[in-house]
């Protein structure tokens, strides 16, 4: 028997239409709480696994982007998915996965923010960064001072997101798991048959995609990171707009 790990569902049951979200580094599945809710209300059963060593989940022990995307393949053997969406890491997680993807199957791809490419210089960048995270131990109201986007919500969960991970997981075993960090290249796994849009809030991020054509890029001015807290309508409009198209 399969045992497929834990994940937060919205939505009926019996939902002809399905969605998978993916979160990313340092989260869990509620990160897409606002985007679940509204693709539930379309009439999708929304399914956001929680990554190895987050939330609840046991620490990890191999910090591979395409090892947490193995670990998630019980969820497609179990359903296809209308619609996939993934944030940050979380991103790179479903672009391991687009190999697995059906090849006729119309499947609409969304993912956000998502980090391609990042140089040994900004590595050490993103270690520092992490450190100051995890040293100063932000608090909900500390988030909501600094994204006055965020509804108490969001930020409540980003700080359980936060402090959850692993006891024995953390942020530096992720980078140091994935060095060189370099994922541009699984762009070409896409089947033809799936549409994938790339939404960022940094337009840099862009550049290394430049050279795919058939993927559709969309710069979400004025947002942060952290784009379904911000702008979750964007996200849900653009993977629809794939299905619909």
């Amino acid at each position: 028997m399969t045992t497929v790990p834990s994940a937060s569902q919205w939505g009926s049951p019996t939902a002809c239409r399905r969605a998978l979200l993916i979160h990313g580094l340092n989260s869990s599945s509620h990160t897409f709480h606002r985007v679940a809710s509204a693709l539930a209300a379309k009439g999708y059963l929304v399914v956001a696994p929680n990554l190895l060593g987050h939330a609840l989940r046991k620490p990890g022990v191999d910090f591979q982007v395409q090892t947490l995307a193995d670990e998630l393949l019980p969820y497609f053997q179990a359903a296809e998915y209308d619609i996939i969406i993934g944030h940050s890491m979380g991103a790179l997680v479903v672009l391991s996965l687009l190999k697995y993807l059906p090849k006729t199957k119309p499947t609409s791809v969304v993912l956000i923010d998502p980090s391609l490419e990042v140089t040994a210089e900004q590595m050490v960048d993103r270690r520092v960064k992490y450190s100051e995270d995890a040293r100063t131990n932000p608090t909900a109201e500390d988030y909501m001072a600094l994204n006055p986007l965020w509804t108490r919500e969001d930020a409540i969960w980003r700080v359980l997101g936060t402090h959850t991970i692993g006891r024995s997981t953390n942020s530096h075993d992720h980078i140091d798991g994935n060095v060189p960090w370099s994922f541009s290249h699984l762009i070409a796994d896409k089947p033809a048959a799936a549409a994938l849009t790339i939404l960022v809030a940094d337009p840099s991020k862009l550049g290394c995609v430049a050279k795919f054509k058939d993927i559709r890029t969309v710069i979400v001015s004025n947002a942060s990171h952290w784009i379904q807290y911000e702008f979750p309508e964007v996200i849900v409009e653009e993977a629809l707009k794939n299905i619909e198209e």
